[in-house]
């Protein structure tokens, strides 16, 4: 009898040991609230610290990045997706901003526009835009300057001011109406002056642009050409 009751006990122990290991595995893993993953991007580690903690999850970071969005010690990304459903007490690894990767600026003045081009890409500079700008030293597609200067750190792309050229010289249009044909054509060529004619004949009769205009070196004039009596009288 003794027997029995003792196996009895040890079966009545077994059993509500087994039931209590049973409910405390339950409560450790099943009875786990579900809820969304937070949205950390963007956060500092303070405030992603803090909102993981409240949902009694936790963070770890996975690594660091380049990054010309986020500024550095931000989250550029999660493992585990915004508004995903997940049991508490889960770690979410997160990647960390390192913020924009800075160069050493190479010097591109003193050098043509499609040389700076090539060392640009060279060095994976982007050349974010190009000024151009009439100068009185500097020869045409000749950069002049930089912004950021030479030596000075940046985020991977500079600005190029290039020269256009000397500044243009101006005149004053003369007045060809009535001028010998071979004159006018010297006097213009002299100017720097590029020279057209209309019609046919010895005198001048009009011209664009008029007497007395603004024109700049390399521009045309045009004289209007037309025969006269007395040139006909010159070959009787």
């Amino acid at each position: 009898m003794k027997k029995i009751f003792h196996t009895i006990v040890y079966l009545m122990i077994f059993v509500l040991l087994t039931a209590g290991g049973s409910y405390i595995t339950f409560r450790l893993l099943g009875g786990k609230k579900t809820l969304p993953v937070p949205d950390l991007k963007g956060k500092d580690l303070v405030e992603a610290n803090r909102i993981v903690l409240q949902s009694r999850l936790y963070l770890k970071i996975d690594g660091e990045e380049f990054s010309t969005e986020l500024p550095s010690g931000r989250i550029i990304r999660q493992d585990i997706p915004p508004g995903e459903k997940i049991k508490e007490g889960r770690t979410i690894r997160v990647i960390i901003s390192k913020g924009p990767q800075h160069f050493y600026m190479p010097d591109f003045t003193g050098i043509t526009l499609d040389e700076a081009r090539e060392l640009a890409a060279a060095k994976n500079i982007k050349i974010a835009r190009v000024i151009e700008v009439n100068s009185g030293t500097y020869d045409q597609d000749i950069v002049i300057a930089q912004r950021p200067s030479p030596e000075e750190r940046g985020a991977g792309k500079v600005y190029l001011v290039v020269s256009r050229g000397h500044y243009p010289e101006e005149y004053v249009c003369p007045d060809l109406t009535g001028f010998p044909v071979g004159e006018a054509k010297s006097l213009l060529e002299r100017l720097g002056l590029e020279v057209e004619f209309d019609g046919y004949g010895g005198s001048i009769t009009s011209q664009k642009p008029p007497p007395g205009s603004i024109i700049k070196k390399g521009e045309t004039v045009r004289l209007q050409l037309e025969y006269k009596e007395e040139e006909q009288l010159k070959w009787l």
